[in-house]
C-alpha cells in the first residue's frame, strides 16, 4: 500500500526522505487525501522535526490553490517575517481580502521595526482598505524609502497628498530618497497593473533525486537505510555518511556486509570507503585490496576500495595496487586514483599531480586542485588560481581552487601569519562570506599540515553557540555536512 501524504512528509521532517521530485510526485499522486493529509501536518506542531519543511509546504499549497492553507501561512509569514521570500508571496497574494485582517493583527503583533515584510505583502494584495492605507502612510513616516516602494505598489491615489508633502521636505541633495517618492508618484498617476499571477509549476523547483538528511539521522536510522532500502541510491548514500567517522561494531559489521553484497557496484564503493579507519583490521584491508586489485570488478566498486585503503596507501601491495588503478585509461578510476593519493599525504604522490592541473576531464582536474593544495605544490599556485574565474565546464571549480591555493599559496605558515594570508587571498580573488569562511578552513589546515593549532576555529569556538533549531531545506539541493566532522558543508571542503 502506497504511503499517504502524511507519512511521507513525516518521514521528509524526520530527514528520511529526500525533498525531490520523487517526494512530491508521490505526495500528489496519494488522491483526495493529498490536500488534507498535508494541511494535517502542517497544522501539526513541528517541534520535533529534524528538517523544516515549511518552505515545501508552502509550494504545495501554491499548487493546489489551497484555501484552507491560509492559517498555515499566515504562520509562515510570522516564522520568517524578516526574511519573507517571493514563493509565500506568491502564494499568499491570491488570498485578497482574505489575508487582510491576519495580516494587519500580525504586523501589529510584530511592530514597525519587524514588519517591512509585512508591510509590503498588504500592499501587493492591493486591497484598499482604510486600515492598510493608514499602516503604509505610517510607514511612509517611520522610513520614507520602504513606505514609497509600498505606496506605489498598493496604488491608492489617496496616498498622494502624503507623498507629495514628504517630497517637498525632503531636501534636494538626497537624490536617491527624493527619486523613490517621485517614482511612486508617477506610479500613482498611471493605470493600477491589473495583477497577473507567476506561472507555477512545482516540479521545477526541486531536483529530480535528493538523499535523505543523513547528517541528522541517528547511526540506528542510517544502518537501517544502509541495509534495507530498496533505492541503490539511498544505500550509497548511507553509506558514505559514515566516512571518516569513527565505527563501532554494529556499523563497521554492517559496512562489511554491505561492501561484500549489496547488489549495486556505487553503494559497495562507498562501503569500501567509509571502512577507511579500520584498515588494521587484516580481514577488512585484505578483502578490500582484493577487490581493488581485480579488474573485472565495477570502477565504482575498486575506486571505493581504493580510497578506503588511503590510509594504508604507502606498503608496496597498496601503492601498486593504486598505480595500476591509476594507468587505466578511464577518468573515473583516474580520479580515485588521485583522491587516494592526496587522501594518503604521502608526500611521493605529489609527483602525479601536476600534469592534470590541465586535464580535460574536470572529475580529475577536481582531485589535481585538491592534491595540489594538500602536497602544497607552491610552484604551481598561478595554475591553481586560473581555476578561480574559469567560465564553462570547469566554471564550479571555483571553491576547490580557493581552498587549494590557500593550503599552497606562498607566503610564511605561522599562526601569526596566517590572518595575513587570508587578506592577500580576499585581494586575489575578492572573496564572498561563504568562501571566506571556506578559505579560514582550508588555512587551519594549512596550520594542522604544519603541526601547529589552528586560528580561526579557535575564534569560532569562543563564540556563543546558538540553540539547536530544525535544519531548514530552503529549496532542495541542501548540502550535508562534509563527512570529515570539519563542520562545513560537504561541497566547501572535501566534496564528495
Amino acid at each position: 500500500m502506497a504511503a499517504s501524504a502524511g507519512e511521507l512528509l513525516r518521514a521528509a521532517a524526520q530527514g528520511r526522505l529526500g525533498v525531490d521530485q520523487r517526494l512530491i510526485q508521490s505526495i500528489l499522486d496519494s488522491g483526495s487525501e493529498a490536500v488534507t493529509g498535508t494541511l494535517a501536518f502542517a497544522q501539526a506542531s513541528h517541534e520535533q522535526d529534524r528538517i523544516d519543511l515549511d518552505p515545501l509546504l508552502v509550494d504545495l499549497f501554491h499548487h493546489w490553490e489551497s484555501p484552507e492553507a491560509l492559517d498555515f501561512l499566515i504562520g509562515a509569514v510570522r516564522r520568517s517575517h524578516d526574511d519573507v521570500n517571493d514563493e509565500l508571496v506568491q502564494t499568499l497574494l491570491p488570498f485578497g481580502e482574505r489575508a487582510v485582517e491576519p495580516l494587519l493583527k500580525l504586523y501589529e503583533e510584530l511592530g514597525e521595526e519587524q514588519g517591512s515584510d509585512i508591510a509590503f505583502l498588504l500592499a501587493g494584495l492591493r486591497v484598499h482598505d482604510p486600515r492598510v492605507l493608514a499602516l503604509l502612510l505610517d510607514r511612509l513616516e517611520f522610513d520614507a524609502a520602504d513606505g514609497a516602494l509600498c505606496l506605489e505598489l498598493y496604488h491608492d491615489p489617496a496616498a498622494r497628498p502624503a507623498l507629495e508633502t514628504m517630497l517637498a521636505e525632503i531636501p534636494a541633495e538626497d537624490v536617491e530618497l527624493r527619486r523613490d517618492l517621485q517614482h511612486a508618484l508617477e506610479a500613482l498617476g498611471q493605470p493600477a497593473p491589473p495583477y497577473e499571477p507567476i506561472p507555477f509549476d512545482i516540479m521545477a523547483e526541486y531536483p529530480k533525486h535528493e538523499l535523505p538528511a543523513f547528517d541528522v539521522l541517528s547511526e540506528a536510522e542510517r544502518i537501517e537505510l544502509l541495509v534495507d532500502s530498496p533505492d541503490a541510491e539511498i544505500r550509497a548514500g548511507a553509506a558514505h555518511s559514515f566516512f571518516n567517522h569513527e565505527l563501532d561494531p554494529k556499523a563497521k559489521a554492517a559496512l562489511f556486509r554491505s561492501a561484500q553484497s549489496d547488489p549495486d557496484a556505487k553503494a559497495r564503493g562507498r562501503a569500501w570507503e567509509s571502512l577507511a579507519d579500520v584498515t588494521e583490521d587484516a580481514a577488512v584491508r585484505d578483502a578490500m585490496l582484493a577487490v581493488l586489485a581485480d579488474p573485472s570488478r565495477d570502477i565504482a566498486e575498486r575506486g571505493g576500495a581504493a580510497v578506503g585503503l588511503y590510509a594504508v596507501a604507502d606498503r608496496d601491495d597498496v601503492r601498486a595496487a593504486i598505480e595500476t588503478l591509476y594507468a587505466e585509461e578511464v577518468p573515473a578510476a583516474r580520479a580515485k586514483a588521485l583522491e587516494t593519493m592526496w587522501r594518503s599525504l604521502w608526500k611521493p604522490y605529489a609527483r602525479f599531480f601536476p600534469q592534470h592541473l590541465g586535464d580535460k576531464n574536470k572529475a580529475i582536474v577536481r582531485e589535481a586542485l585538491r592534491g595540489a593544495g594538500y602536497f602544497q605544490l607552491t610552484s604551481h599556485a598561478d595554475k591553481i588560481a586560473s581555476y578561480f574565474d574559469r567560465e564553462g565546464d570547469f566554471e564550479d571549480l571555483r571553491e576547490d581552487a580557493l581552498f587549494a591555493y590557500a593550503l599552497a599559496m606562498p607566503g610564511e605558515t605561522t599562526r601569526g601569519r596566517i590572518r595575513g594570508l587570508l587578506r592577500k587571498l580576499d585581494t586575489i580573488a575578492n572573496l564572498s562570506s561563504s568562501e571566506a569562511d571556506l578559505v579560514m578552513f582550508a588555512l587551519d589546515e594549512r596550520l594542522r599540515l604544519a603541526g601547529l593549532d589552528p586560528v580561526f576555529a579557535a575564534d569560532a569556538e569562543e563564540e556563543e553557540e546558538p540553540p539547536a533549531a530544525p535544519i531548514p531545506t530552503g529549496k532542495p539541493g541542501r548540502n550535508d555536512p562534509c563527512p570529515c566532522g570539519s563542520g562545513k558543508k560537504y561541497k566547501k571542503c572535501h566534496g564528495s
